[in-house]
């Protein structure tokens, strides 16, 4: 069958093109699709299982279309060195081109499949540019895709990069959010470059993390060219029952602007900003945000985090703990049970002399760390690192997650937390860690994924996941009201639609937050739920920039959660640093690249004083990749003047 537009629908969308102050260029109408190819130009051209080429029969405009057909593919093959691998097209632009005046890209895309899409990621789409190198890729994930229907695509143009010299344009899919064997195919037509002809917010942000406590940053970014004479950008603060409280405003002379608002003589706490975009005096667009302003002159609490503390907990002796106590932590995360443990839980008088032995020795904060894993199953398919376990069975058998206790896990779980929170208050500690991360299977985060493999509807997977973190403040509750919840992650800041579902859907992590903080909420329990930042602002950043950057996005993205609870919710940040770039390996060695900024251990201290102050709260994530080995003699000295340094500078 063949899809054209109707005369009426055609005309239709040209009124709108007009209505929408937009000015397009085309950009590919498809019609010669000679200059796209499949494969990844850096890895690997074949990819025998897909294909790119010209359609006739799914067409939006003209008489074809570009078809990217996937056929997903476990299978391992000889000199294959990825068998889940990342199906990709391209085209280069050759001569490079100059995108500096437009705003977005848009196109329309056509999917085709009767296998059931990824809740969160479909397809990505990047613009290339000459000589330029970011981090992760310069993708942007597609959202909202629905099969069976053309959809125009908007892709805006970031403020931030050069665009003048332009040289690929790319779509790509991992097979790791597929299922394997799954057949899709996507229809690309007529993409267009667009150009606003007058100047709106793309985005307009508050923090008060990243200019110094006191201090209000506003991020602004902008479709449409500003014209300074004209343009100017305001933001007024106010409390939250709207009295104001400061207001200032600034010239536009670009795109993207960063501006500093002086707060020092507005009380810390909880606050609104209304960013205001100004032509002359008519407000032509306006954002509103809640933010929290942080007490000047507080050191953050900063914590140890590693793996190597596994070792150190599970050894012969606790001895090596001793060491911390001449470091600049003031706390250190202690995994009682590992994320794979499988054996019967012990029971609270068996742990009593080894906290015994811990307290004896540590002179600084012991956190028990728990972790879900335990509840969480490791299917055939599953994608994760359950074999390591010693009962690898345990994990085979749990229906993807066991919100029903069918397994006994759940129990399980809830045992070992009730434990370490019980062990937390017997250490007169603040807290205990949290660790929501599907070690035995990354598809389980999914909604949809686990609706689907459990047979259940997605509202009621999300009623039983919130249930789970019910639970987990009612135990709070019953043994250490005050606990501050560490968690490594949070994911409240992300959310996707799902079809045939209406409301917010997170990640599973994000709605077992939601389900605690909503309990200790409702039961005024004097708790405090720490949002880790693992995932965000993550443990790398190439620079000070990019983390700030981060931080900034974040309080965007966490405002809704924060202003909703205010007495229980609260960020922290973490940082993966290392001493010597030419020894790291794995993660380590390839996020920084081959000519990375920071080197050495000494060019990290701008980025703990960063994130020191920026958030109350900071864990440092000693990482095997990296070779910290913080309980070594040698490396804690090492590292502890560095991180003491960054500590006071951050407070003063």
């Amino acid at each position: 069958m063949r899809y054209r537009l109707p005369a009426v629908i055609a005309l239709f969308c040209c009124a709108a093109a007009l209505a929408d102050d937009f000015v397009y260029a085309p950009l590919d109408d498809f019609e010669d699709a000679s200059p796209w190819v499949k494969g990844d130009p850096n890895t690997d051209m074949t990819q025998r299982d897909s294909a790119v080429m010209p359609s006739r029969e799914i067409v939006h405009q003209g008489e074809q279309s570009l078809a990217f057909m996937i056929r997903v593919n476990w299978t391992p093959r000889e000199g294959e060195e990825y068998p889940r691998g990342w199906p990709m097209m391209s085209r280069d632009l050759d001569p490079p081109q100059d995108w500096s005046d437009q705003d977005r890209v848009f196109f329309w895309l056509y999917t085709q499949t009767d296998d059931r899409l990824p809740q969160d990621r479909v397809l990505r789409v990047g613009f290339f540019i000459e000589g330029e190198e970011v981090v992760g890729g310069p993708w942007y994930t597609i959202p909202g895709i629905v099969p069976g229907r053309w959809q125009q695509i908007s892709v805006p143009l970031e403020p931030g990069r050069d665009w003048t010299r332009v040289n690929r344009i790319s779509f790509y899919v991992a097979e790791g959010w597929y299922q394997d064997g799954d057949e899709v195919t996507f229809y690309v037509d007529d993409m267009r470059l667009a150009r606003r002809t007058s100047p709106v917010l793309l985005s307009a942000s508050a923090s008060a993390r990243i200019a110094g406590r006191g201090s209000l940053a506003i991020d602004v970014a902008l479709e449409g060219r500003p014209d300074p004479t004209r343009h100017s950008v305001r933001c007024t603060v106010t409390d939250l029952a709207g009295a104001e409280q400061a207001s200032f405003r600034w010239r536009l002379e670009a795109r993207s602007a960063q501006f500093a608002m002086d707060l020092t003589d507005v009380t810390p706490g909880s606050h609104h900003a209304r960013i205001d975009l100004l032509d002359g005096e008519d407000v032509i667009d306006s954002r509103e945000q809640y933010f929290r302003s942080l007490q000047p002159g507080r050191r953050t609490y900063l914590s140890l985090i590693s793996f190597y503390s596994s070792g150190v907990w599970n050894g012969d002796t606790l001895e090596p703990l001793r060491v911390l106590n001449d470091s600049a932590y003031a706390g250190v995360a202690l995994p009682f049970w590992g994320a794979y443990y499988t054996d019967p839980v012990e029971d609270w008088e068996e742990l009593v002399p080894k906290l015994d032995e811990a307290r004896a020795i540590l002179e600084i904060d012991p956190w028990p760390w728990v972790f879900s894993n335990r509840f969480i199953g490791a299917p055939q398919d599953a994608r994760g690192h359950s074999g390591i376990a010693s009962r690898p069975e345990y994990f085979q058998r749990i229906p993807i997650l066991d919100l029903d206790d069918d397994t006994g896990a759940r129990s399980d779980m809830m045992k070992m937390w009730r434990l370490g929170v019980r062990a937390a208050k017997y250490w007169q500690s603040p807290g205990v860690v949290l660790d929501l991360e599907a070690y035995n299977n990354y598809p389980s985060y999914n909604i949809k994924y686990t609706a689907e493999r459990r047979g259940e509807s997605y509202a009621e997977v999300i009623r039983k996941v919130e249930l789970v973190g019910e639970d987990l403040a009612r135990i709070i509750e019953e043994e250490y009201s005050q606990c501050v919840v560490w968690t490594l992650f949070s994911r409240l800041e992300v959310s996707s639609p799902i079809e045939g579902y209406e409301g917010t859907v997170h990640p599973v992590p994000g709605h077992i937050s939601l389900g605690f903080l909503r309990y200790a909420q409702e039961h005024d329990l004097p708790c405090r739920l720490l949002c880790g930042g693992e995932t965000t602002p993550g443990y790398y950043n190439p620079n000070p920039e990019a983390l700030r950057a981060k931080i900034i996005r974040r309080d965007r993205d966490m405002a809704p959660y924060l202003e909703r609870f205010p007495d229980h919710l609260f960020l922290a940040g973490t940082i993966s640093p290392y001493h010597d770039i030419t020894i790291n390996t794995s993660w380590m060695k390839d996020r920084p690249g081959e000519n990375p900024e920071i080197r050495t251990l000494e060019d990290f201290a701008p980025m703990f004083e960063t994130l020191f102050g920026a958030y109350d709260w900071n864990w440092i994530y000693a990482s095997s990749a990296a070779k910290t080995m913080p309980y070594d003699p040698a490396h804690n000295e090492m590292y502890t003047p560095v991180l003491s340094a960054a500590l006071t500078a951050a407070a003063e």
